[in-house]
């Protein structure tokens, strides 16, 4: 019965230890390991970014201050160029519409007052008043002739005649000239006025300004706003852009018209083409980083914008050097990138110089020659010199 136990105390243990081997006393960690790959192919440019609208998001807002009364389209929905997307209470600029039409009535009814001819029995008296006044000058003036009347006394006969002839004219030629300009003014003025009130009615309505999806509303029915607060954006999905930055090293490489390719994380089954539309020409100052936009169509609006992407561009530039898988870097107690190499069973610690990213690789340019093996999983339990066998073994 002791016996039995041993043996199965034996076996718990063996069983318990997994993978992990011991010859003479040593552990053998189990890992998977990788080589060394010599690339000679077009350069690839990758980066991380985000899918982004090809225009900046349509911020709408009303032109005038009010109550909102409606929302037409919710969050999400599809909007045509014109169509109506909220409404303000039109009540006060309804009654003031009306206030300035009364005003440009009156002011039109004075103007045509002041432009238009004296009445026929105005005009008819002040006739026979200036024929009176003429006869009875040509009468003073045969008596002042003859030195039968004072200089005084015919002075004032034809001063009456002189004012009797200017009001014939006025009656004939109707109004001052400045009475109507004035009223011809007032009336301008009205009518300006009356048009300022119909264009602010009309700004009651806002209307999309270009195709696109309701991506957010920012005021809610019934809620008062002022002229400029934004109430609705509105984005375009077709096509979009992927935003990037792209470091300085690599910069150099990329131009307008470049095809790329772009993979989501949202979509990984799929992979989409894209155009390199822009190429930055300063760097951010935060990250060093240049932006590229690129340019891709979305018909399915499958891509929705904030969606984190990665892109690659194949250059016309050829690469000759060493990768490794991505995966198989490590940092040393220092944040130096290293790489553990297997010789004869054990893993050593080697520190590189990684360069730019190859697909799913990265190069490396100082540490390695190209015939190693190294460990691609299971280095997170490693230390320098550790006895290591291949996982299948």
């Amino acid at each position: 019965m002791e016996k039995s136990l041993t043996l199965l105390m034996i076996l718990f243990v063996l069983w318990g230890c997994g993978d992990k081997r011991e010859t003479d006393n040593e552990t053998y960690i189990p890992v998977k390991t990788a080589e060394v790959t010599h690339v000679n192919d077009n350069l690839t440019v990758s980066a991380g970014g985000a899918v982004t609208s090809q225009d900046a998001p349509a911020k709408l807002s009303f032109l005038v201050s009010g109550r909102v009364m409606r929302i037409v389209p919710g969050e999400g929905e599809f909007v045509r160029r014109g169509e109506l997307i909220a409404e303000l209470d039109p009540t006060d600029y309804r009654l003031a519409v009306q206030r300035a039409e009364a005003q440009a009535e009156m002011a039109k009814a004075a103007y045509e007052k002041a432009d238009s001819p004296v009445r026929p029995e105005q005009l008819e008296q002040a006739r026979i008043a200036c024929e009176r006044a003429k006869d009875e000058h040509a009468r003073m003036k045969t008596l002042y002739d003859s030195g039968s009347l004072a200089p005084n006394d015919y002075l004032k006969f034809r001063a009456a005649y002189e004012s009797a002839e200017r009001q014939y004219e006025m009656a004939k030629n109707g109004g001052q000239k400045e009475d109507k300009q004035q009223a011809k003014a007032a009336l301008r003025q009205a009518e300006a006025a009356l048009s300022s009130v119909r264009k602010s009615l009309g700004d009651t309505k806002l209307y999309a300004v270009s195709d696109g999806y309701m991506s957010k509303r920012f005021v809610s029915e019934g809620e008062t706003v002022s002229a400029g607060s934004p109430v609705a954006e509105i984005v375009k999905l077709d096509p979009v852009d992927v935003s990037a930055g792209v470091p300085e090293k690599d910069i150099r490489l990329l131009e307008a018209g470049q095809v790329a390719e772009v993979r989501l994380a949202a979509l990984p089954e799929q992979v989409f083409e894209g155009i390199v539309r822009l190429v930055n020409v300063s760097a951010d100052p935060a990250t060093r980083t240049y932006l590229v936009k690129i340019e891709v169509q979305n018909p399915r609006k499958l891509l929705k914008i904030g969606m984190a992407a990665d892109v690659s561009v194949k250059t016309s530039e050829r690469a000759d050097m060493l990768t490794v898988p991505l995966n198989t870097i490590v940092r040393d107690a220092q944040g130096a990138p290293a790489v553990f190499v297997v010789k004869e069973n054990r893993a050593y610690a080697v520190k590189v110089e990684t360069g730019r990213l190859y697909k799913t690789s990265i190069e490396i340019k100082n540490g390695l020659k190209g015939d190693e093996t190294i460990v691609s999983a299971g280095q997170e339990r490693l230390r320098d010199g550790n006895g290591v066998k291949p996982a299948a073994e």
